[in-house]
This record gives C-alpha cells, structure tokens and sequence, in this order.
C-alpha cells in the first residue's frame, strides 16, 4: 500500500508523474500485452497512434470540416453537372448517322440476296467438272426439300 501515494503523508509534488514514468508504463503494459498474446499463439493487433495534439479551437475545427464536406459535394455534382441533354442539332446529326447506316446495311442485304440468288440460278457448283452433289445439295440449289 505504500507503492500507491496518498494525500495525507507526502508532499503535493509527489502526486504528479514525469513523462519517463509515464513512457515506462507503457512500455511495460505493451509488453505485458505481447507475452499474453504469445501465450494464447496469436499476433497482437497493430498499436493504435495517439491522436496528435490539434491546438485548433472548436470552432475552427468545425468550420474546417465544414469546408471538407462543401468540397467532397461539390466534387460528387460536378460529375453530376458534365451530362447535358442532346440539344436538336445534335440529335439530328446523331440520326442521320444512324439512318445513314441502316441504309449501308439494307444495301449490303440486298446485295448478298441477289448474289446467292444469281448462284442458286447459275448452277455454276453444279456445272463444275470435279463437283459431285449430294441429293441435299441439289435440292438447295434446285429450291426444293427432299426428305433424309
């Protein structure tokens, strides 16, 4: 009991610690830690850092705060803002160019119709020395369905 001070029997500057009392005590409590945590086999947690001493008052600290969260909104709607609507010209651009492609497109279409068409017509696989047609392909070529 004499290891704990007391009011009643020292002097007053006996109560108050040194910083190397202090840093001992921790250092003797973290290693107390570690021989718990190596008796159970586990990895002790990382230390947590002492929060720094700000000597900002309260409401500079607030303000501060304030003006991080105006800046992350503003950051969040400016991706917002960028995205516009189509204004009339360039809607009609953009569909000209669609309506310019779906022409290519019907054009290729009717392209490659007459070509098989003109082949099926020519019986030029057919006519070709070498080529022998199975009764399938035959039909194909001729338009008609045989059954297998």
């Amino acid at each position: 009991m004499d290891d704990i001070p007391s009011l009643s029997n020292r002097p007053v500057g006996s109560r108050f610690v040194t910083s190397d009392e202090v840093e001992s005590a921790k250092a003797r409590r973290e290693e107390q830690w570690k021989a718990a945590y190596a008796r159970l086999g586990q990895e002790p947690p990382p230390l947590q850092q002492e929060d720094s001493y700000d000597g900002r008052s309260l409401a500079e600290k607030l303000a501060a705060n304030k003006i991080a969260k105006q800046e992350e909104w503003e950051e969040k709607t400016k991706l917002a803002n960028q995205f516009r609507a189509l204004e009339e010209d360039e809607i009609m651009f953009l569909d000209s160019i669609r309506e310019k492609q779906e022409s290519e497109e019907r054009e290729r279409q009717q392209r490659d119709g007459e070509e098989v068409k003109s082949f099926k017509e020519c019986g030029c696989s057919s006519t070709h020395p070498g080529f022998k047609s199975t009764p399938k392909q035959r039909s194909f070529f001729e338009g008609t369905t045989t059954a297998t």
